[in-house]
C-alpha cells in the first residue's frame, strides 16, 4: 500500500487471499499513521497536520472493518470438516483446474485461516463482527460523530454487551415461562379444589342427587374425586383454623 492511497469500501478485493493480504499491510499502516498522529501531537505541529493525519487512519480504520467483516462473512462458508470445500463456487474436478486450487478444495478450515495469515481468535473476530454489521456501523458512525478513530476493540465490547444483555433476557423470558407454568399449575390446583368443595354442596345432598352427579364417572374418576374431595376437606379445615386465629386477633384488639 502506497503512502496516502486509502483503498475504500466499494474498492475492496473479492477475493478473500486478497482481502487477507489488504488487512495485514492495512493494519501495520493504522498502527504507523496512529505513531504519527501521536509525534505531531507531541511536537505541537499545526493542527491542520494531525486533522489530515487523523481523517486518513479514521478512513483507512473504516476500509479495515469492512474488509475484516468481508472476510468474516468468506470464513463462515468454509466448513470446518477436510474434503471438497463446499464455499468455492467452481464445480470442476480436480483434474480440470491447476493443482494449487486441488490444495485448497482438500485443505480444512483451520489450514486455509493458517495459509491466509491469521489465527484462530483473529478469525474469530472476524466471524463475529461479520455476524453484527449493525453494530460495525454504530461504530464507525460513532467515531466520525466524535472525530475518532473506530476500533474493532470497540466492535467487540459492544457484541459482548449485547450478547450480555441477550442472555439476560432469554434468562428471564424463561424465568416468566417458569413462573407462568408454576401460576398455570395453582390455578388449575384451584380448580380442581373448587369444584371438589362446591360440586357436593352445589346440590342437596341425597342419595338421588349425588347418584346423577357420580352416575357416569368411571372407576377411576370417581377414585380421582374422591382424592379431590379429601383434598378440600383438608383445605376448608385449614381455612378454618386460619379464620379462627383471626377472629381471637381481632377480639384481642
Amino acid at each position: 500500500m502506497q503512502e496516502g492511497i486509502i483503498i475504500q469500501n466499494q474498492q475492496l478485493p473479492d477475493k478473500i487471499e486478497d482481502l487477507a493480504k489488504f488487512v495485514l499491510v492495512g493494519r501495520e499502516k493504522l498502527t504507523s499513521v496512529r505513531a504519527e498522529i501521536r509525534a505531531i501531537s507531541k511536537l505541537e505541529l499545526a493542527e491542520e497536520v494531525r486533522e489530515q493525519k487523523r481523517e486518513e487512519a479514521q478512513m483507512l480504520a473504516e476500509a479495515l472493518m469492512d474488509a475484516e467483516v468481508r472476510i468474516g462473512d468468506l470464513l463462515k462458508k468454509i466448513p470446518t470438516a477436510s474434503g471438497k470445500r463446499t464455499d468455492l463456487t467452481s464445480s470442476q474436478q480436480c483434474e480440470e483446474v491447476n493443482s494449487q486450487q486441488c490444495e485448497k478444495d482438500k485443505e480444512t478450515k483451520q489450514e486455509a485461516i493458517t495459509r491466509l495469515g491469521f489465527n484462530k481468535d483473529q478469525a474469530n473476530r472476524f466471524e463475529t463482527m461479520a455476524s453484527n454489521k449493525d453494530i460495525v456501523e454504530q461504530v464507525k458512525a460513532e467515531a466520525r460523530e466524535n472525530e475518532d478513530i473506530p476500533t474493532r476493540t470497540r466492535v467487540l465490547q459492544l457484541v459482548k454487551e449485547k450478547t450480555k444483555e441477550e442472555k439476560e433476557s432469554d434468562y428471564l423470558q424463561e424465568q416468566f415461562s417458569k413462573e407462568s407454568k408454576e401460576l398455570d399449575k395453582a390455578h388449575g390446583i384451584y380448580c380442581r379444589i373448587n369444584d371438589a368443595v362446591y360440586k357436593p354442596i352445589s346440590v342437596e345432598v341425597t342419595e338421588e342427587n349425588v347418584g346423577y352427579w357420580v352416575e357416569d364417572m368411571s372407576l377411576q374418576e370417581m377414585e380421582e374425586e374422591e382424592k379431590n374431595i379429601d383434598d378440600a376437606i383438608y383445605n376448608l379445615n385449614e381455612i378454618k383454623r386460619i379464620m379462627k386465629n383471626y377472629k381471637v386477633i381481632r377480639r384481642v384488639k
